[in-house]
């Protein structure tokens, strides 16, 4: 089945301690009319820019490193989050000006009224069923009676195991006990016995499952965008543009599958050298190999907007929001064409 339609039938993401109190430590910046007035002076204007912390943000983590927004003629402020919904409560109070991040939680904010818009894409990937070999898990209708770890509600992990996982193995949150978790913990939770398995993304299901953990079932990753304020897009439209010529520098600088790339990316996030199987590999071979699982683009398809559409009309029918939402609502594809 096709991974939009398998995905579609049934209703992000996603881990590092959240650093929302990082974005507070931006209260000593200037006011953004302010700073407006100091880019009309010839002042470099500064933008605060969040990311959900996982493979699917790294054109954001590629941008910070190589300095691709400030090239644009901005001081770009980073702030790494460990999952979509604490993210976007960060961008609703006015914390950031923009952010990558995943749908189902765009979905959720933009049903209770966030200003805010989706105004480019960033990536396709995989998340994994992750357990033991030894668990006898093999398929989702195994985690019946079994423990899952997952992320916070309205992320995209929420968002893939009761939209998908769990229905196609029939089974509920009655009969699957659903254990919240950041994602780094996750591995070692199996590990354990905490929990049976869990849903993870990259670099975390490639670092369990070349430490000898089982990959049952890949699903789609729900969709990371990039989100902006209305007030950041309305006030700052030159400062918009700068930052977004810097997201596409920076994909086109992922899609090159560079080695220097995967070190860099090993580097932020702490990849270890990993030997398994009588082979060694060092961290710019295993964010190489979790980066297979991952593809990054920039403009919205017609075909994206029907999956965006799929995420939100199964939201609903999870109880995720509360009223139906129109998804060109929260969206503005006129800033990449």
């Amino acid at each position: 089945m096709k991974k939009r339609k398998l995905l579609g039938l049934v209703s992000t993401v996603l881990m590092t301690a959240v650093l929302v109190s990082a974005c507070g430590s931006g209260a000593g910046q200037k006011p953004a009319a302010e700073a407006g007035k100091d880019a009309a002076q010839g002042k470099v204007e500064g933008i605060k820019v969040g990311y959900v912390n996982l493979i699917a943000a790294a054109p954001a983590i590629v941008a910070k490193e190589k300095g691709l927004i400030d090239k644009q003629g901005l001081k770009a402020e980073f702030f790494s989050f460990a999952n979509g919904p604490d993210l976007y409560k960060a961008l609703s109070s006015g914390k950031l000006d923009v952010a990558y991040a995943g749908m189902p939680a765009a979905v959720n904010w933009g049903s209770r009224g966030a200003q805010f818009k989706v105004i480019a894409k960033v990536d396709d990937g995989k998340f994994g069923l992750l357990t033991k070999d030894s668990s006898g898990i093999k398929q989702p209708a195994d985690l019946k009676g079994k423990k899952l770890g997952t992320l916070v509600k309205g992320s995209g992990v929420d968002y893939l195991i009761r939209a998908m996982i769990l229905p196609e193995g029939q089974l509920t949150e009655q009969t699957t006990s659903l254990v919240q978790l950041e994602m780094g913990n996750m591995e070692q939770a199996i590990n354990s016995g905490t929990i049976d398995a869990a849903v993870a993304g990259e670099p975390f299901l490639t670092f369990a499952e070349l430490r000898g953990l089982k990959v049952v079932k890949e699903v789609p990753d729900p969709a990371f965008v990039i989100l902006a304020s209305d007030s950041f897009l309305k006030d700052h439209k030159d400062a918009a543009q700068k930052f977004l010529q810097g997201h596409i520098a920076s994909v086109d600088e992922l899609n090159k599958n560079s080695k220097d790339n995967a070190e860099l990316l090993a580097k932020a996030f702490n990849v270890p050298e990993i030997s398994a199987n009588g082979k060694t590999y060092s961290p710019g071979d295993v964010m190489a190999q979790a980066l297979k699982r991952n593809k990054f683009e920039t403009k919205f398809t017609d075909n994206d907007m029907k999956f965006y559409q799929e995420v939100a009309d199964n939201s609903l029918k999870l109880k995720s929001i509360d009223q139906p939402l129109d998804v060109k609502t929260i969206m503005d594809r006129s800033w990449i064409k």
